[in-house]
């Protein structure tokens, strides 16, 4: 990992950093060449914000002379982070790829705070002098994976449909941009209920889909994907693959916890499709 061999020396000369640790696929084991970095820095004393991020800044500056590129403040979730990509200067950056990276920064009252929000990590440099307590939450396991909750499965559950019940007049005005949003996020909404089927929580900011499902749960979903030039079948298609899907796992979910079916949304949902959507099936089946 070329960026962490390269900045991490910088990092550890600096009197202000008491320890440095990896989150994201990394910290898990399981980064390949186009991982994002995901480096976080336990600073003491704590840092004001504005200033720390202009002093990171300058490192980066110093550590990357061929260059790199920060995102702006608008694409980082954390208030206290740096979200960037390097890259080689023009005309080397057509032929070079790039890393992209986040640095992450917390003070030690805001510590375990900070560590259960970015899940397990992997520390790679502490302080001789850091405080007992301080490595003590640096070196507790994190779990992987939170456990779904019960009021973010009924949620979702009721969502899917609420969702659906918008596609009719998007597909009827030929809204073709608009349908493929839905669809999309009707399949991120199944996603995170067949997740919480598997008794986890995906993570905010998770990019990856795969590592979440089952092989068969995976195949499922990536044959609701098939679309043909007719855009408006190739909706309707997606959406009755994705209500099969619904079918199936959602009465796992009620019942593990103890939660009543839609029945009367998911009718209410499907009349108005029926009645709405040119060539709309008469019966979906789950079978």
């Amino acid at each position: 990992m070329d960026f962490l061999t390269r900045i991490r020396p910088h990092l550890i000369r600096q009197p202000w950093l008491a320890a440095l640790w990896l989150s994201g696929s990394a910290a898990l084991g399981h980064s390949d060449r186009w991982s994002s970095v995901d480096l976080h820095l336990l600073v003491d004393p704590a840092p004001e914000l504005a200033s720390f991020a202009d002093r990171l800044a300058e490192l980066l500056n110093a550590t990357f002379p061929d260059g790199w590129t920060q995102l702006g403040p608008q694409r980082t979730q954390q208030p206290n982070a740096l979200e960037g990509i390097t890259h080689a200067r023009l005309p080397g950056i057509a032929n070079r790829g790039g890393v992209y990276f986040r640095l992450g920064w917390t003070g030690p009252a805001e510590l375990a705070a900070h560590l259960a929000s970015h899940g397990p990590i992997r520390l790679l440099w502490a302080q001789d002098a850091l405080p007992p307590e301080q490595f003590a939450l640096l070196g507790t396991p994190v779990p992987r994976f939170q456990k779904a909750e019960r009021a973010g499965v009924e949620q979702r559950l009721l969502g899917f449909w609420q969702l659906l019940a918008l596609l009719p007049p998007l597909m009827n005005r030929g809204e073709h941009l608009a349908a493929a949003d839905l669809l999309h996020r009707l399949r991120g909404v199944l996603t995170e209920l067949v997740v919480a089927l598997n008794g986890a929580t995906r993570p905010a900011n998770a990019t990856r889909v795969n590592q979440f499902l089952g092989p068969a749960q995976q195949d499922a979903f990536e044959k609701s994907l098939h679309q043909t030039e007719n855009l408006a079948e190739s909706w309707t298609g997606q959406a009755v693959a994705l209500i099969v899907l619904y079918r199936w796992y959602a009465p796992q979910l009620v019942e593990i916890h103890s939660l009543g079916y839609p029945t009367a949304l998911e009718a209410t949902v499907l009349a108005l499709l029926s009645a709405e959507v040119p060539g709309w099936p008469a019966r979906i089946t789950t079978a």
